[in-house]
């Protein structure tokens, strides 16, 4: 008798650890997993200010060398634009000949951003 009842509690401990060990694992695994891109094209919510462009990258992953052209003529290149808003000094958009952009002179007509995702797959998006 004193037999059976050292075997069930030392398979209900066993049946305990086992439980919590399992419950370990797939936080672990959980926590080291990161979030899909939701979208292979860029999605961006874009916004002016009167000094600056407000871009909310809502991909899912980095942009990487985004070249960003106001109305074909003005050119703003960043190295890497993170998931979430960035802003950037229209200012820093500057023509061929070096000329800045001034939001008062001119209304913008269009706006396209060329990226790099993670992949290293060329998207484009135009607004």
């Amino acid at each position: 008798m004193r037999t059976n009842l050292q075997t069930s509690i030392r398979k209900r401990a066993r049946s305990g650890i086992t439980s919590c060990m399992v419950i370990v694992l797939l936080v672990l695994m959980l926590t080291g997993c990161v979030q899909a891109p939701k979208s292979s094209i860029p999605i961006a919510d874009i916004t002016f200010t009167n000094n600056h462009l407000i871009v909310q990258n809502e991909t899912g992953f980095v942009w990487f060398n985004a070249k960003i052209t106001i109305d074909h003529k003005f050119t703003y290149v960043a190295p890497m634009m993170t998931a979430g808003k960035s802003s950037v000094p229209l200012a820093s958009f500057l023509d061929d000949q070096g000329h800045s952009y001034k939001r008062g002179r001119w209304s913008i007509r269009n706006l396209t951003i060329d990226v790099t995702d993670t992949l290293g797959a060329k998207r484009h998006l135009s607004w």
